[in-house]
C-alpha cells in the first residue's frame, strides 16, 4: 500500500516536467516562428467561380440577392486589398459576374470603373479596357441613366484617357469619352452640372478635329437647352467654328422655334413643346394633301415651310 503514493506522486512530477519543458520549448520557438510567419505574405488571389452564365444557373433564381452578395464581397476585399497594398487581381471579373447576375444593378456600373482601375499599385492597361468594356455594357442596360452617361464619359475621356502609352489610342478614348458626354447631355435630367460637361464635350470634339460632330452636337445643345448661360456659350463655340454669319443664322433659326413655341404653349416646358409638335390651324389643314404653313406635323416640316427670315 506504501508503494502507491510514490508512484501517484512521481506521475505528479513527471507532469508538471512535461508541462514545464513544453512551456519552454514553446517560449523558445515562438520567436522563430513569430518571425516568419509576419514574413508571410498573399501575393496573388485566386478566382473560385466558375463562368458568369454558369453563376447565374447556379444561382437557382436568386439572382439579385447573390448579386448583392458578390458586389458586397468585391467592396469588402478591395478595403482589405487597399489595407495590404496589393493589387485585387479579380475586381472585373466579381463584377462581369454581378452584371450578368443582374444587368439593370447601377451601382455595378457606377462604382465598377473606381473598383477596377483604383488600386494600391499602378493599374494596367488591361484594367482600363475592361472597366471601360463594363461601362458600355451598362450603358446599354440603362440607356436612361443620365448620371450614369456623365460618369462613363469623364472616365473614358479624363481619367483613364491620359494613362494609356499609345497617342491613337488616347485620341479615340477621348473621342469616344465625347460622344458619350454627349448623350448625357442630351439625357439632362436633374444634375444642373451636366449641361455644362456639354461645353466640355464640344471640346474634345473640337481638338479631335470632329468638327462636323462638334457642330451637330452643339446645335442641338441650342435646340433643347433653356439655360441662357450655357447657350451663350454654344453660340460662343458655333461662332469659333462656322464664323459670325453662320452664328446669326443659327440665332435666328433657334429664335424662330422660340417665337412659335410662346404663341403656342407657353406655359409648358420647351422640351414638351418638342415632343408636342408645332401648332396646327385646323382650317389650314382641311381637305390639304400636301403639308401648308400652319399644317405641319413636325418641326422639321415646320422649319421648311416657314418664311424664312434668317440674315
Amino acid at each position: 500500500m506504501s508503494g502507491r503514493p510514490g508512484r501517484a506522486w512521481l506521475a505528479r512530477l513527471a507532469g508538471f516536467a512535461l508541462v514545464a519543458a513544453a512551456a519552454v520549448g514553446i517560449g523558445e520557438l515562438r520567436a522563430v516562428l513569430l518571425a516568419r510567419t509576419a514574413k508571410l505574405r498573399e501575393k496573388t488571389d485566386v478566382y473560385g467561380l466558375p463562368s458568369p452564365d454558369q453563376v447565374v444557373v447556379a444561382s437557382l433564381g436568386y439572382r439579385s440577392a447573390l448579386a448583392d452578395f458578390l458586389f458586397a464581397h468585391v467592396l469588402v476585399w478591395h478595403g482589405i486589398h487597399f489595407q495590404e497594398k496589393r493589387r485585387l487581381d479579380f475586381a472585373a471579373d466579381y463584377l462581369d459576374t454581378v452584371a450578368a447576375l443582374d444587368p439593370t444593378f447601377r451601382e455595378t456600373y457606377y462604382f465598377g470603373d473606381t473598383l477596377i482601375t483604383m488600386q494600391p499599385v499602378k493599374p494596367r492597361h488591361e484594367d482600363y479596357v475592361r472597366a471601360r468594356a463594363l461601362l458600355e455594357k451598362g450603358l446599354k442596360a440603362r440607356p436612361g441613366d443620365t448620371e450614369l452617361w456623365l460618369s462613363a464619359g469623364q472616365f473614358i475621356a479624363y481619367v483613364a484617357a491620359p494613362w494609356l502609352d499609345d497617342p491613337q489610342e488616347q485620341a479615340e478614348w477621348r473621342l469616344a469619352g465625347a460622344r458619350i458626354l454627349a448623350r448625357a447631355c442630351e439625357l439632362v435630367g436633374s444634375n444642373e452640372n451636366i449641361p455644362y460637361q456639354c461645353i466640355t464635350a464640344a471640346g474634345l470634339f473640337s481638338k479631335a478635329g470632329e468638327r462636323d460632330a462638334q457642330i451637330q452636337f452643339l446645335e442641338r445643345v441650342l435646340a433643347v437647352s433653356d439655360d441662357e448661360a450655357l447657350r451663350e456659350q454654344a453660340l460662343g463655340y458655333l461662332e469659333r467654328a462656322l464664323g459670325e454669319r453662320s452664328r446669326e443664322r443659327l440665332r435666328a433659326r433657334t429664335d424662330r422655334l422660340r417665337r412659335a413655341w410662346q404663341a403656342d404653349l407657353p406655359f409648358v416646358g420647351f422640351t414638351t413643346e418638342l415632343v408636342l409638335g408645332p401648332p396646327i390651324d385646323p382650317a389650314a389643314c382641311a381637305g390639304v394633301t400636301q403639308p401648308t404653313p400652319g399644317c405641319a406635323a413636325t418641326w422639321s416640316t415646320w422649319r421648311a415651310l416657314e418664311p424664312n427670315d434668317e440674315p
